[in-house]
């Protein structure tokens, strides 16, 4: 089974990128991608991310067990209606993770907003992703290490794991921390391999831009693993990270 972990679907509206339904099924059915967990891409108001948060529900009911929503509300929407719109995520639409993106909301991890989804994810018991990588000093994975300590009982999981040149910050992450996970799309294969084999079962593929997923299968098919370690970023990390033992379906 292959669990991609990152995956966008909506307008982008900090990056002008179209993250289309089209595109998503097309590139799972010829990657032999089995499930997708899909966030909103950026928005920055409440009516457009309710807009993707629909539609990615909806795609999930027409596709039941292959596709999972994670909210991604921006942190700096006034009054309740962060905290509004994630309620509505999880306990109406039934997602299963929470989305803090750094660099495409502008938003200090530590921060009074960055708090805001912390405490959901806490509220919930669901899993909460954080952009690592560019866009620093937002983006920084050493932001996350307070973070992790104080809520520990979260698992939070550094998007794209810092990428290259941050690689170092986010090993540094977790070492520290051991609630925290890495989504490895952007980070080159053999750090991966070799954090797998420092820190055990920690990582999950992902491709953040459908188009790279093809690229990031072909990433760990060529470093080598055992079939436990592929198992593992494949799937099976993923899986449990995000509770979808019982609901995730293989295509085939």
């Amino acid at each position: 089974m292959i669990v991609d972990t990152h995956v966008h679907m909506g307008w982008d509206h900090t990056f002008d990128e179209d993250f289309t339904k089209e595109v998503l099924i097309e590139k799972m059915e010829s990657c032999n991608v089995d499930v997708q967990i899909v966030q909103p891409a950026a928005c920055h108001d409440i009516d457009s991310v309710r807009e993707q948060h629909d539609a990615i529900a909806t795609l999930a009911r027409e596709y039941p067990g292959h596709f999972f929503g994670m909210a991604n509300p921006s942190p700096h929407l006034i009054g309740t209606l962060y905290e509004d719109e994630i309620a509505r995520c999880i306990e109406e639409l039934g997602f299963v993770g929470i989305k803090i993106n750094t660099i495409a909301n502008g938003v200090n991890p530590n921060s009074r907003a960055g708090r805001k989804g912390f405490d959901a994810a806490q509220k919930y018991g669901v899993p909460i992703m954080v952009h690592t990588g560019a866009g620093i000093p937002f983006a920084s994975p050493v932001n996350l290490i307070s973070l992790a300590q104080e809520y520990s009982g979260v698992k939070i999981i550094l998007a794209h794991s810092g990428e290259n040149v941050f690689a170092n910050e986010a090993e540094v992450t977790l070492n520290a921390c051991p609630n925290t996970y890495g989504e490895t799309s952007w980070t080159p294969g053999f750090i991966v391999r070799d954090w797998m084999r420092k820190h055990g079962h920690r990582f999950m593929i992902g491709s953040d831009h459908a188009d790279n997923m093809a690229t990031e299968i072909k990433k760990y098919e060529t470093l080598g693993l055992s079939s436990d370690e592929k198992n593992a970023i494949y799937s099976a990390t993923a899986l449990e990270v995000f509770k979808l033992k019982d609901k995730a379906v293989k295509i085939n």
